[in-house]
């Protein structure tokens, strides 16, 4: 054996990587595809946050002021501290946008982004999600482009805009996890979803301070550039996603038999079965995926609560800038990026190594992901005005809800491999649905107090309670184990009387098709 086959033995990274020495320099495709749909995953975020930094600067709050100050309010707003004072005068917005309306407005995006999640699941487990998400990508982008017009045109453009944007997205991450089951070996599915999600988490945090220095500087008069750099750079994505992607392994020009060999290993057919028809009525019947969806509700509540509103906060509350604003809010998100990375592949090691149970193991790292965030934004209204208090805690709750990659975001395959990509649109619809209504029930509290830590308390406050409601469903009802509807049809298990402890698997001819231990 050669050093370097042994090094490739040795490093879970390096398999499938080719032997040949003629091959050295090859890029896994596997990689390449990960690394696409990660991007893809950033633009998507990107589009979607960063209407929350720019609609600070679009509003005009003086006249918002005015229009308060006629009526009764709580007299406990902060006073601009020192440190983090404005040093220049501030522009103030042209859109008299109550918080009411920002509130539709920034649900908008939800009530499109709910209505397409299984659907576009269903279209990339059966045409294949190469096209799928590159017209998802590049739609979004034209979409993304036009948004600064259809605010000059008023509220109910602009929200159209922002529900057709949701639409052509949902589709996106339903459509990474069909391709997943093609294109990700066993060992690493967990940790490939879990970069997914840390691309929507590095789109937001790239996104958050780069709005925050356009806004006050980028060209079109500051805030629009925003939209229309991020609608050309998902122009380029997609021209690279169209020559560099493919539906299949098998349909790769320029892939190694090695690395085919080693991503078809261990993958339960999963890729080979996906054009399977989904036993709805069994899913939605099935306490382990309600569970599942639950959780993501009650994580979503929170999660769009910081997304859409934690901007609003740290300017009209702790009067942070700017362009200071869209720092802090990219390193709150920023938080959340190791843990998430970190607790995908730490799950599959301990799964891997059996030394606990994996519904054990998803509901230790699910219970962190979601009493964290809880105990600290029931704790953001206790600090009142202290700003660098209050964002700490804010990084805290990010970085605890990254352990989320460790629980319910890896256990949809895990309950049913063959519809991951279905099932997964299932339950991240019902967590949309947090999406609509998060961000609505937060300007209906805030419509003429916007400025008052009370009444932001009982936002924060009411995201707790979502969080450890989750935190306590999935702990009683959630499960890791494979549900029986989840097998394909043409599959018959039985016991061999000789061999009482083997498990035989048949495909539709009558062959073994795999066999393994039934314990």
């Amino acid at each position: 054996m050669t050093m370097h086959s042994a090094f490739e033995d040795s490093c879970p990274l390096f398999r499938g990587y080719p032997a040949d020495p003629s091959k050295r320099g090859y890029l896994p495709a596997r990689y390449v595809l990960t690394f696409l749909i990660v991007a893809a995953r950033c633009l998507e975020y990107a589009q979607r946050a960063c209407l929350s930094v720019t609609i600070v600067v679009m509003v005009n709050h003086t006249a918002l002021n005015l229009i308060e100050n006629d009526t009764p309010s709580i007299d406990d707003t902060c006073e601009v501290p020192q440190a983090i004072n404005v040093t220049t005068p501030k522009q103030e917005g042209e859109y008299l946008w109550t918080p009411s309306m920002q509130g539709i407005i920034l649900g908008g995006y939800f009530y499109g982004f709910v209505c397409t999640q299984v659907v576009g699941g269903r279209m990339a487990e059966i045409a294949g999600g190469k096209w799928v998400m590159g017209l998802s990508v590049l739609i979004a982008s034209l979409l993304t482009a036009v948004t600064p017009f259809a605010a000059d045109v008023g509220v109910a453009a602009i929200t159209i805009v922002r529900v057709m944007l949701g639409l052509v997205h949902g589709v996106a991450m339903p459509t990474a996890f069909a391709m997943f089951g093609h294109w990700a070996p066993l060992a690493e599915r967990s940790t490939m979803l879990a970069l997914c999600i840390v691309g929507d988490h590095i789109g937001t945090i790239l996104t958050m301070p780069l709005a925050g220095y356009l806004c006050e500087h980028g060209f079109a008069g500051g805030w629009p550039s925003v939209f229309y750099i991020l609608g050309i750079v998902g122009c380029a994505w997609f021209l690279f996603w169209i020559f560099l992607t493919y539906n299949k392994p098998t349909d790769h020009p320029r892939i190694s038999q090695q690395e085919i060999d080693y991503i078809k290993k261990g993958q339960n057919h999963v890729a080979n079965e996906q054009k399977t028809p989904v036993p709805w009525k069994k899913v939605l019947t099935s306490r382990a995926v309600w569970a599942i969806a639950t959780v993501t509700f009650c994580s979503s509540w929170g999660f769009t609560t910081f997304l859409t509103k934690l901007p609003t906060y740290l300017e009209v509350v702790l009067h942070v800038s700017i362009q200071k604003n869209g720092l802090v809010n990219s390193l709150v998100y920023a938080s959340s990026c190791l843990t998430l990375f970190v607790s995908g592949a730490l799950s599959d090691y301990m799964i891997a190594k059996k030394e606990m149970n994996a519904t054990k193991i998803r509901k230790c790292f699910e219970i962190l992901a979601m009493m964290g965030p809880a105990i600290c934004s029931a704790l953001v209204p206790f600090v009142k005005c202290d700003v660098f208090e209050a964002i700490a805690l804010l990084m805290v709750a990010m970085a605890f809800l990254g352990f989320s990659g460790g629980g319910h975001i890896s256990v949809v395959p895990d309950v049913a491999p063959l519809h991951a990509a279905s099932i997964f649109g299932f339950v991240n619809s019902i967590g949309c649905i947090a999406g609509i209504f998060s961000p609505m029930v937060a300007g209906f509290l805030l419509e003429n107090q916007h400025s008052s830590i009370q009444q932001w308390s009982v936002v924060f406050y009411i995201a707790s309670g979502f969080y450890v409601f989750g935190a306590l469903s999935f702990t009683i009802f959630a499960t890791a184990e494979k549900q029986p509807w989840a097998s394909s049809p043409g599959t018959e298990k039985f016991l061999i009387p000789h061999l009482k402890d083997e498990k035989i698997i048949l495909n539709k001819n009558g062959n073994i098709k795999s066999y393994g231990s039934t314990s």
